[in-house]
């Protein structure tokens, strides 16, 4: 079928450009026509890709009436939850040698696209719209605590990616090219939010980077998408970006509730002996109960979110098999310590030994037994109706 960009082209127009843009959309409506009229100039050599996350509302069809209206030649697809993830199949659904990706709620000015290709085209392997560079604005309606959490997260991002120099690495506006990209697809994990963090903690050494001032509006309408499972996710993208992506995200999500429950554990049990006056052997079973309470509640909400448990059964079956596995995994630590003790070694390296063993075997139960992912859903891709 014809496109509607197509069908208005006039004979002797200028070709299409090996380029394409990307628009993220969630439950935008009534911001994602407004956007696509503003993204029309930019998008006029350029096929435009809707990489939408099962919307709720209009999105999808507002998008394909202001696309025929205004000449944007849209291609719908289908992608899964979660941003970075959409970002990679929307990758995977392309074939044009570069590409840029715009949030669908008017918060990045359309006005960039043509800066970002043009790096891109000038030697930079990735183009990034910018908010901390000389030039860029910031829109001012954010709460205080929305601007002080957000500058302390790039403070963070911008320390775990130093080696690379990037400004903003926690960037939603940035254009990179395809060779770039299909040199880390293999290694490129799923379940971030910020795409470009995690890209950049998996890219090659010689990336080529090109930072240009972005204007960070007002969204247009919807809402913002920053709930605790996605600040928790940043936060494990930082560690996955320190570690160089050579450690699995989901096992630094596990370990992160760990040592959480760590910290549960000792000052509950330091409460009950110091104020309760509890002796220490009945001041235990109470601290370790809660804290794997706490843990399963965490890993559900968090580091399995794509199987998370829901509903009152399933909840109480999930914590149950949590329980015995986390068993399993305390029986595992103490033979691997006293194992690697009685082979020789001091006890404060048997220790962590140990509990890395008991880690590992708590991981694997939790992702094979507790929360067994879904099988996951083709991608659709289809252009307007």
């Amino acid at each position: 079928m014809e496109s509607p960009a197509e069908a208005q082209q006039p004979l002797g127009q200028v070709p299409r450009a090996d380029e394409a843009i990307l628009v993220v959309v969630l439950n935008e409506e009534g911001a994602i026509g407004k956007f696509l009229v503003q993204l029309a100039p930019a998008a006029r050599h350029r096929r435009v890709y809707l990489l939408d996350s099962d919307s709720t509302d209009g999105t999808v069809a507002e998008a394909q009436d202001a696309a025929s209206r205004v000449g944007v030649d849209l291609r719908l697809v289908r992608c899964p939850p979660g941003l970075a993830e959409s970002i990679r199949t929307g990758l995977a659904n392309t074939v044009e040698s570069r590409v840029a990706v715009l949030d669908g709620d008017g918060q990045h000015d359309t006005a960039i696209v043509d800066t970002l290709f043009e790096a891109l085209r000038s030697g930079a392997d990735l183009a990034v719209g910018s908010r901390n560079v000389a030039g860029a604005s910031v829109a001012e309606d954010w709460p205080w605590y929305r601007s002080w959490g957000a500058n302390v997260l790039s403070w963070l991002a911008r320390l775990a990616t130093w080696p690379r120099g990037v400004k903003d690495p926690l960037a939603g506006c940035f254009a990179v090219k395809r060779a770039a990209w299909d040199e880390v697809a293999d290694r490129f994990e799923t379940g971030g939010y910020k795409f470009l963090l995690d890209f950049l903690a998996v890219s090659c050494e010689r990336l080529v980077v090109a930072e240009s001032p972005l204007t960070f509006k007002a969204r247009i309408g919807g809402t913002s998408k920053m709930a605790l499972p996605v600040f928790w996710e940043v936060l494990v993208s930082l560690q996955y970006c320190l570690f160089r992506g050579r450690v699995p995200r989901r096992w630094l999500g596990f370990g992160s509730v760990g040592v959480l429950g760590l910290v549960t554990d000792t000052l509950l049990t330091g409460l009950l002996l110091n104020v309760v006056g509890m002796p220490f052997v009945w001041a235990r079973p109470l601290p370790v109960l809660v804290a794997m309470t706490q843990n399963y509640a965490m890993n559900n909400r968090f580091t399995f979110r794509d199987a998370q448990r829901k509903g009152t059964h399933t909840l109480a079956a999930g914590w149950l098999l949590y329980v015995a596995c986390q068993t399993v995994g305390a029986v595992a630590n103490w033979g691997v310590s006293v194992l690697v003790y009685n082979l020789g070694a001091p006890w404060f390296l048997a220790l962590p030994t140990g509990v890395l063993a008991g880690m590992a075997v708590n991981f694997m139960a939790a992702r094979r037994v507790v929360w067994k992912k879904p099988p996951a859903s083709r991608p659709d891709q289809s252009g307007p109706p």
